[in-house]
C-alpha cells in the first residue's frame, strides 16, 4: 500500500474542504441554477484543475513560480474576474423579493456553457493554483519515482478530490434551497456570497508574491 499517497490524499481533501474562491462561485450557482449549475460549475472548476496539474508536470507553473510579471499578470486577472462575479451577484440582490422567488415566474436557464465558463475561469485564473502545485506535489514523489507519471497521477487525484466535495458541497446547498431560496433568505445570501467574491478577489489582488 501506498502510504505516501494516502497521506497525500488525506491532506488534499483537507484542503479541499477549505472555503476559497471556487466554493463561493458553485454557492452561487447553486441558488441560482440547482444540481445543474453545481455539475457545470464544478465540472468546470475540474477541468482547470487538470490543466494546472499537467502544467505543473511539465514545468510550466515552474516557470510562473520564477516570474514575477507573470504571476502579477496572472493575480490580476483571476481578482478582477472574482470582482466582476461579486459585484453582479450583489446587484442581482437588490431586486425586490418578488423577483428572486423560484416560485415566480422564471427566467430562463442560462446556457450551459456560461455556467461551465463561471467555474473554469474562477480556478484556471488564480496563480496560487500553480504555485500550490509546484510546491505541494513534488514532496510526494518517492526517490527513483518517475516524476512526470507521479505527478500526473497526484494532479488526478487532486482533481478528483476537490471535483467530489465541491459537488458534494453544491447538492448540499441545493438540498436546503427551499430555506435559502425564501425571498429574504436568498437576497441576504446573494449580498454574503458577493462580499465573499469581492474579499477574495481584494485579498488575491493584494496578497505579496
Amino acid at each position: 500500500m501506498d502510504t505516501q499517497l494516502l497521506a497525500y490524499a488525506g491532506v488534499s481533501l483537507l484542503l479541499a474542504v477549505t472555503p476559497g474562491p471556487d466554493m463561493a462561485v458553485v454557492t452561487k450557482n447553486a441558488l441560482a441554477h440547482g444540481r445543474r449549475g453545481v455539475l457545470l460549475t464544478t465540472t468546470g472548476i475540474g477541468f482547470a484543475l487538470l490543466i494546472w496539474a499537467a502544467a505543473t508536470a511539465v514545468g510550466v507553473s515552474a516557470v510562473l513560480r520564477a516570474s514575477n510579471e507573470l504571476f502579477f499578470l496572472l493575480k490580476l486577472a483571476g481578482a478582477a474576474y472574482l470582482a466582476y462575479l461579486g459585484i453582479r451577484t450583489l446587484l442581482e440582490s437588490r431586486r425586490r423579493p418578488a423577483d428572486t422567488d423560484f416560485l415566480a415566474e422564471a427566467p430562463p436557464p442560462a446556457p450551459a456553457h456560461a455556467i461551465f465558463r463561471q467555474g473554469f475561469l474562477s480556478a484556471i485564473s488564480n496563480p496560487k493554483l500553480g504555485v500550490f502545485f509546484v510546491t505541494f506535489l513534488p514532496q510526494f514523489v518517492a526517490p527513483g519515482q518517475e516524476l512526470l507519471p507521479r505527478l500526473l497521477e497526484l494532479g488526478l487525484i487532486f482533481a478528483a478530490i476537490g471535483w467530489t466535495w465541491m459537488n458534494v458541497y453544491g447538492l448540499f446547498i441545493t438540498r436546503i434551497r427551499d430555506f435559502i431560496t425564501a425571498p429574504r433568505v436568498r437576497q441576504w445570501m446573494q449580498r454574503v456570497t458577493g462580499v465573499v467574491l469581492l474579499g477574495f478577489g481584494a485579498r488575491l489582488a493584494l496578497e505579496r508574491v
